[in-house]
């Protein structure tokens, strides 16, 4: 492959971070939202740096300094792998996973990684929560499942006893056979660190797999210390599909 076809690389790979950061919310489906501005300026240099590249090679075989050569010229070529500014044609197959990502995007993490994933851990002291839903609000109190569970292992006091809730999160098998579980994976940076919060539901029948839902419902509280539980249970009143979020995680 030439410098001009590694210029192109480089074009196409800067072009695709850009599709997925300025025309479309792509990019939530691997990294947190803050992350954008940094984004954008690495497609920006990645494309100024393949167009440099091709001009300044297009100039130079304009100028005859550059001798172009077919791809498998030349005697020994085929032992070598090719002289100077010629190369394999198979090297042209690198550019088959740039045009991949114009084609199939890779999705948001789902159900196969909640099912393997490592879950959230009890957090070892208390922590200090805000009042429960608005003052004189009235209605379900919406909440994320990351605070859900927080609340669930740590406030002892038990606030959300008795008090209809409403989580939005995917669908996702029970191993183990009881019910099924409402998640959402939680991420600090990109994908590769995401977390799983979940919430067991038994009350009701197990909708597809990877389906989003947003359920209105109480928590069941256990019996004795609240981070002795491995997954807090919800008691579901109302169920509702909804589409999959822009953004996925928490």
């Amino acid at each position: 492959m030439n410098r001009i076809a590694q210029g192109i690389v480089l074009v196409l790979l800067g072009a695709g971070a850009l599709s997925s950061t300025v025309f479309t919310d792509l990019y939530l489906n691997y990294v947190q939202a803050g992350f954008r501005p940094f984004l954008i300026a690495a497609a920006a240099m990645l494309i100024a740096l393949g167009a440099t590249v091709i001009a300044a090679e297009a100039r130079s075989v304009l100028r005859g300094e550059v001798p172009v050569e077919p791809a498998g010229c030349g005697p020994g070529h085929a032992e070598s792998g090719g002289h100077g500014h010629g190369a394999p044609r198979v090297a042209w197959l690198l550019l088959l996973p740039v045009l991949a990502v114009f084609v199939v995007a890779p999705p948001a993490l789902g159900s196969y990684t909640a099912e393997n994933a490592s879950t959230a851990a009890p957090p070892r002291e208390e922590e200090a929560h805000d009042e429960l839903g608005e003052p004189g609000s009235e209605g379900p109190v919406e909440m994320e499942i990351q605070e859900f569970i927080s609340r669930a292992w740590t406030d002892e006091k038990r606030s959300m006893e008795g008090k209809t809730i409403r989580l939005t999160g995917f669908a996702v098998p029970n191993p183990e056979g009881e019910g099924w579980y409402l998640a959402r994976l939680q991420m600090a940076c990109c994908a590769a660190d995401a977390i799983v919060n979940r919430v067991l539901i038994t009350d009701r029948p197990e909708p597809p797999e990877d389906s989003w839902w947003r359920a209105e419902g109480t928590w069941q509280p256990p019996e004795g210390d609240l981070r002795s539980v491995r997954d807090h249970r919800f008691s579901v009143e109302t169920l509702e599909e909804v589409e999959d979020p822009p953004d996925p995680y928490e």
